[in-house]
């Protein structure tokens, strides 16, 4: 655990940890960079060695702080000017961290080069049907924090006729005492705590938490009561509707209580059906998290679980508009599972985009220069992902290859979970990079850029990963596992490794499952190592082939896999979704409107800096 030491200077709060002394602006909250590992990312807080040198950065930058330049409102938006761009804030947000793209993404903040160009953005968005982006609430942070995954930054362009919004409003912390209370009983009364949870989605009406009006509270409550009464005529048990309704986490939803519009959801559907929405999904299991969890089902039978019929219940309901997918097998899956034709009209398949970045690897090597091979963890940095991700294969595999080709070189992007003495000397013996920080998008785009071959022996698809990699031009070296050769095809724009399918994952299509075990990732697989080996070792000799692979792969995002087809499929896909735009849009404008007034009345605006966890902190100046 690094030492970390707290003092004051000139309003900044100096933490020590890592070896650096950090000066943290009064502004910023020093808790929530730390334990969002933000502290040496955010250009606002300077840094030194010593603490001398962090006094004389603080002394120059008191008397010239960067502070956003206001620029005055337009149509709902606060306009500011800072570094040199121009950001438009949704007034009904209040106040967002500039200084972090995550935050300005998280709070669909438009950004340009002049304030004409954001304008203009802004009076497109005029006449566009508003669908709330939910990826901000409290339980998809609890959830791998997959709201903020790169795989949904596509939301931030929405397609023409839509735009998202985002609906994040302040809510205090828990008091003190009922922190240690929750503490106390799980401590020591567990079997009262496990029946408080079940119970948790109807005590917690009467509890304090976000600041929401009774009214809107009863609109909640009233949701689960008919989904209750819904689900028991479906034929659910009470003890399963008990735990489904406890894992939507109430407090999440009381934060969208005032919306009335259609909300998108991210993987999973938390929600009561207290709004109509939409879910972006990449297989089907996500559905049913975190009751039921990927990895775990190459035995389980879906239709036999208790959450079954709840599940089957959510989707078929008037409520839910839409399955969106990026993945052909799941659009067959899912209304394979339900056996549902009303489920069946909902699936929407469109596949994947993301932008073709301007940096790429042009394979111009000369003989004997040397050869970067990367892997790269998941996005949220889980040290068990390593495994999933074939991370000891890829060390199996480098301790042949450097042998036989000394020019390359390993960069691993991961934080190493535990590992054998074995795999140590391997990383030890030379030639291995581990890169176990998180990386800008800046960063990773350079890293990739500045890489050749790209190696994802993976149990399964890993999407956005591999997007990128095909985008920057690199040669793809990536496993048979399920759903990645819907994307990389063998010897034309990438090459596959076997060893994966029907072991690892595969798509049950008469059950309509995605069967996965990832157990056998946490060994090395002598196929997937041998196929390593091979694959790479004709990417080392055959430059040529490199070259192809990576301008094809590239090619494909360019053409394929872009933004603009995703945003036209997506526009379908809301199109058919949302057949009654037109009513959706006035009930969301009213919606609207009818929050802006009791902001107007609270003055919450302004009074306080909102984490991703939607925690009131310290107040501080209107935006960082």
């Amino acid at each position: 655990m690094p030492h970390r030491m707290r003092q004051r200077y000139k309003g900044f709060h100096i933490v020590r940890t890592h070896g650096r002394f950090y000066g943290v602006p009064r502004h910023l909250h020093v808790t929530e960079l730390l334990q969002r590992k933000r502290l040496d990312l955010h250009p606002d807080v300077l840094s030194a060695e010593s603490r001398p040198q962090l006094e004389a950065r603080i002394d120059g930058w008191h008397d010239n702080p960067v502070r956003p330049e206001p620029l005055g409102t337009h149509n709902g938006f606060e306009l500011f000017r800072l570094r040199g761009l121009v950001h438009a804030i949704p007034q009904a947000i209040g106040q967002v961290d500039l200084g972090l793209e995550e935050e300005r993404r998280r709070a669909r903040v438009l950004t340009g080069a002049t304030a004409e160009e954001v304008k203009e953005r802004i009076t497109r968005l005029g006449d566009a049907v508003p669908v709330e982006f939910a990826g901000w609430l409290p339980i998809f942070e609890f959830s791998g924090n997959c709201g903020s995954h790169p795989q949904f930054t596509h939301t931030a362009e929405a397609p023409p006729g839509y735009r998202f919004t985002c609906s994040l409003r302040p809510t205090p912390r828990p008091a003190r005492w009922r922190q240690w209370l929750a503490q106390l009983t799980r401590r020591g009364w567990h079997a009262v705590g496990k029946a408080r949870a079940l119970t948790r989605p109807l005590l917690a009406i009467f509890r304090r938490g976000p600041k929401v009006a009774w009214r809107d509270r009863l609109r909640v409550l009233a949701a689960i009561v008919r989904l209750c009464h819904t689900l028991l005529q479906r034929g659910a048990r009470p003890g399963a509707i008990l735990r489904f309704l406890q894992s939507r986490h109430f407090e999440s939803q009381l934060l969208l209580a005032h919306h009335r519009g259609p909300v998108f959801l991210t993987s999973m559907p938390y929600t009561y059906g207290q709004n109509p929405w939409i879910v972006e999904i990449e297989d089907p299991t996500t559905l049913f998290y975190p009751l039921v969890e990927n990895g775990n089902t190459k035995e389980l039978n879906l239709r036999d679980s208790p959450y079954f019929p709840i599940v089957k219940t959510l989707l078929e309901s008037d409520q839910c508009k839409g399955v969106l997918t990026h993945m052909q097998s799941t659009a067959r899956l899912v209304p394979a599972l339900f056996a549902s034709d009303t489920i069946a009209a909902k699936v929407h398949y469109v596949p994947l985009g993301v932008k073709l970045p301007q940096r790429r690897q042009r394979h111009i090597d000369r003989d004997g220069d040397p050869l970067h091979l990367v892997f790269i963890n998941s996005w949220c940095q889980v040290p068990a992902n390593f495994f999933v991700r074939g991370g000891l294969d890829v060390l199996e595999a480098f301790a042949t290859l450097k042998e036989r080709y000394p020019q390359l070189r390993l960069t691993l992007r991961t934080e190493l979970p535990p590992l054998d003495r074995y795999f140590h000397r391997i990383i030890e013996s030379g030639w291995v990079r581990v890169i176990d920080r998180f990386l800008t998008d800046d960063e990773m785009s350079r890293l990739l850029a500045d890489s050749h071959i790209f190696l994802l022996p993976s149990a399964r698809v890993h999407i956005v990963s591999l997007l990128q990699a095909m985008g920057h031009g690199l040669a793809v070296v990536t496993s048979d596992g399920w759903g990645i050769q819907e994307y990389v095809t063998h010897e034309r724009n990438g090459l596959i490794v076997p060893g994966r399918h029907g072991k690892t994952s595969w798509a049950d299509s008469q059950a309509g499952m995605l069967r996965e075990d990832y157990e056998p990732t946490f060994t090395t697989d002598p196929q997937v190592v041998e196929g390593i080996v091979t694959a790479v070792s004709r990417l080392v000799e055959d430059r040529k082939l490199r070259k192809r692979l990576g301008r094809t792969a590239r090619l494909d995002v360019q053409t394929t896999y872009n933004l603009e087809r995703w945003n036209e499929g997506l526009r379908q896909a809301l199109d058919g979704a949302l057949k009654n735009a037109a009513d959706l849009r006035a009930l969301t404008m009213s919606s609207e409107a009818m929050k802006a007034r009791r902001n107007s009345k609270s003055g919450d605006l302004g009074n306080g800096t909102t984490s991703r966890r939607g925690e009131l902190h310290a107040p501080s100046v209107s935006v960082r």
